[in-house]
């Protein structure tokens, strides 16, 4: 399956307010790489829900709003990697890896409703195997962000 980049935006977080009902203090890119880099204006949640939040949010319309209804991915999660910093053009950046994982949002409805249908109901249910072919139809990638100003926010630990 192919994923394709957003679009840029004018307004970020004018976009991330209509579509996630979620205040962000950002703008510029969605982070594909240091010149399309979102740009962290302001933060009133700690950095690892903030990265944690923005990596969900451009999974998901990346796997799901962008695709049409057939080939859409269901049961997204992101999870952190690596991060690390970078000084490009007397400009520092933050480069965040995730692990994104989801599936096809139809074959995930069904493994819901086997789930739902049988755990505690039927003594024959098989549930290390609905687990094992649940972790075999779920993909797996890695996909990069990169923000600008993050620094601003870190806390540093004065122990």
């Amino acid at each position: 399956m192919t994923f394709y980049q957003i679009e840029k935006v004018d307004n970020l977080s004018e976009v991330l307010k209509e579509t996630f009902d979620v205040d962000l203090n950002i703008s510029g890119g969605w982070g594909y790489d240091n010149k399309s880099a979102v740009v962290v204006n302001d933060l009133d949640v700690p950095i690892d829900q903030f990265l944690h939040m923005f990596a969900t949010i451009r999974s998901t319309i990346e796997m799901n709003l962008m695709l049409e209804k057939d080939d859409r991915y269901g049961g997204i999660n992101v999870t952190f990697v690596e991060g690390e910093q970078f000084e490009i053009e007397n400009k520092l950046y933050d480069h965040v890896v995730f692990e994104v994982t989801g599936m096809n949002e139809n074959k995930y409805a069904q493994f819901i409703q086997e789930y739902k249908d049988n755990y505690g109901k039927n003594k024959d249910f098989d549930m290390s195997d609905h687990f094992k072919r649940r972790e075999e139809s779920t993909i797996s990638m890695r996909s990069d962000f990169w923000f600008i100003g993050l620094d601003k926010f870190y806390y540093i630990d004065e122990k």
